[in-house]
């Protein structure tokens, strides 16, 4: 399952950014408002680069992703994607890889294709990671959504499936979260994986 997430996601990723303009590369992306679209395709070279070379400490902190986008700082794009492939077909070969390669690489596509002003994510894509994770990480909570019913616990939030996945990685801000109807509004505090936003994202 999550090798083919991450190996369809790079494919539609580089068929996505190849050939962007300097502008477009410069552009500054609103779910990691710390990164240019270039620093953020640095990142996934970067990480797949590391996997394949055994780099993994520090993963997935800060200073790893850091690291990534420092000494990729002066690549062309292009060359990164070139590098990105490289690597990825190495990481094709793997018997498994971690699912949170595959996490990382379909947030961030979201996250480019939000900057970049393309459409939405596919729900195929991410709706079955979602399913994966919410009995994983709550198991205790019954999600309410536009996508169906997720989990089977006592507890309750209604919310929409696409603004769920994307707040288990830090996409939405605890406002945000705090709206959506629930039987305890401490649940919300439970679900990222990254810190919340300080501001709202609309996707």
């Amino acid at each position: 399952m999550f090798e083919e997430i991450y190996r369809e996601a790079r494919q539609r990723i580089v068929g996505l950014t190849m050939g962007l303009s300097a502008d477009e590369l410069a552009r500054v992306v609103p779910a990691c408002p710390e990164w240019t679209v270039h620093q953020l395709i640095a990142h996934l070279a970067g990480g797949a680069s590391d996997l394949v070379n055994g780099r993994m400490e520090g993963a997935p902190g800060t200073e790893w992703t850091a690291r990534h986008v420092a000494e990729r700082e002066n690549v062309p794009a292009d060359d990164l994607l070139q590098q990105w492939n490289a690597a990825g077909t190495r990481i094709d070969a793997m018997e498994r890889i971690p699912h949170q390669l595959a996490f990382d690489a379909i947030t961030h596509e979201a996250d480019l294709r939000a900057a970049l002003g393309r459409e939405r994510l596919p729900d195929s894509v991410w709706f079955p990671t979602l399913v994966w994770m919410v009995p994983r990480v709550l198991p205790g909570v019954t999600f309410k959504t536009d996508l169906g019913v997720i989990g089977d616990g006592p507890a309750t939030i209604e919310a929409g499936a696409f603004d769920l996945w994307r707040a288990f990685f830090g996409r939405r801000s605890r406002r945000q979260m705090q709206a959506w109807p629930s039987s305890d509004p401490a649940l919300v505090e439970k679900i990222p994986f990254f810190p919340t936003r300080d501001t709202d994202l609309v996707e």
